[in-house]
């Protein structure tokens, strides 16, 4: 069987990453950061959820503090939709602001990314679905990430619901990468228990998928290999027990497995997660958790040349048998999945069996696809559903 990764030791290299800020109690920086970009007036992109934990109160604190005018916009769901990009879009352009906030998950950020397409470039958020479309620079961009998963403010992808088409397109350019990236991990203490672990499994797939992809490239994976140590060290702990410091450490897992991908790209767990999501509504990260094990085991016949550093960050000793270390790996991702809480089939979370042709179909046109390490045609993807199901 072939080999599709024999490029990730590569010498020629490519790594783009924005200015990175981390550190507890950091968020307090934001206005000052919005100020250094050029801003006077600045688009606040969040979420009720984080309004009502307070986390809100202190960007908008922190702007006021630095002489900053602001407007606050809120319209934004879980796997955001694309008329409230365009709602967000008006907004900005009616209030003349100049620099855009993202503050919370993945739907916050990712809608700010949107929003700011559109300031830029006009038209529908649909135009720019693929890779590239984007012609025009984006205003200045500032994201805070409050979860331990999305990754989404490092990388250069925004994912966006299609409510027409009941799918989610996928915007990859360098231009949607933020100007800076700000993470306090004390966010993560008001984060629900049940989201601690959801989003944690999304910087799992997100480490896994970027080490395994046929793009990786030794700056991809020493990110994604310490993404995987932190997780394997403190995920369990950080559900169950809440401390400071594994919930800094998962924060700090989701930041290294959001620049592994955002370089190396991803793979099928992606392709088949986003029309899932688009056609369900349903949790990211759950989706992610309950695909991973099945498309891991479906790629290990082809990374055999990986797998042996895979397993050392899993936290396991190499010992030189592939065999062994591909046990390992799986026994131990499903040990990482069960400590999550994370749902364990696609039944569970409300996705119909004969939906499921239709899906793998959607999948094959998914651009994560792309870089996955194994050739899969839609029969193939079906066979994942399916024993994910």
């Amino acid at each position: 069987m072939e080999d599709h990764n024999s490029n990730s030791m590569m010498h020629n290299c490519k790594f783009e990453v924005p200015e990175i800020i981390f550190g507890r109690g950091m968020l307090n920086q934001v206005g000052p950061c919005a100020r250094r970009l050029g801003g006077r007036k600045i688009f606040l992109v969040s979420d009720k959820g984080l309004f009502d934990a307070g986390w809100v109160d202190v960007a908008m604190r922190s702007l006021l503090e630095a002489g900053l005018e602001f407007i606050y916009y809120d319209n934004v769901t879980p796997n955001p939709k694309d008329h409230e990009v365009h709602d967000g879009f008006k907004e900005y352009i009616s209030h003349g602001a100049d620099v855009i906030v993202g503050l919370g998950g993945g739907s916050a950020m990712d809608a700010a990314k949107a929003i700011a397409i559109l300031v830029a470039n006009g038209g529908r958020i649909q135009d720019f679905e693929g890779h590239d479309k984007i012609t025009r620079p984006l205003p200045p961009l500032v994201l805070c990430p409050t979860t331990c998963g999305t990754g989404s403010d490092v990388s250069q992808f925004a994912i966006i619901n299609d409510t027409q088409r009941r799918c989610k397109i996928t915007i990859m350019s360098r231009c949607v990468a933020p100007d800076i990236s700000l993470t306090d991990p004390d966010t993560l203490a008001t984060l629900p228990d049940e989201f601690v672990g959801t989003t944690a499994t999304d910087a799992l797939s997100h480490a896994m998928e970027a080490f395994f992809s046929v793009a990786s490239t030794t700056l991809t994976d020493v990110h994604a290999i310490k993404a995987l140590r932190l997780l394997t060290s403190s995920l369990s702990a950080a559900v169950h027990q809440r401390r400071p410091s594994d919930l800094e450490n998962l924060s700090r897992a989701s930041l290294h497995a959001g620049m592994a991908f955002s370089n190396s790209l991803l793979g099928i767990v992606h392709a088949l997660a986003h029309p899932i999501g688009g056609l369900y509504d349903a949790n990211h990260g759950s989706i992610n958790a309950i695909l991973l094990p099945e498309v891991i085991r479906y790629d290990i016949p082809v990374v055999t040349d990986k797998l042996q550093e895979l397993a050392w960050g899993l936290g396991h000793r190499a010992n030189g048998d592939i065999s062994a270390a591909g046990e390992k790996i799986q026994e131990t991702l499903d040990s990482l999945l069960e400590a999550s809480g994370a749902p364990s089939s696609l039944r569970s979370i409300g996705v119909q069996r004969q939906d499921l042709p239709e899906l793998a179909r959607r999948a094959l046109n998914d651009i994560c696809i792309v870089t996955s390490p194994r050739e899969a045609d839609e029969g193939d993807l079906l066979r994942i559903l399916e024993r994910a199901y």
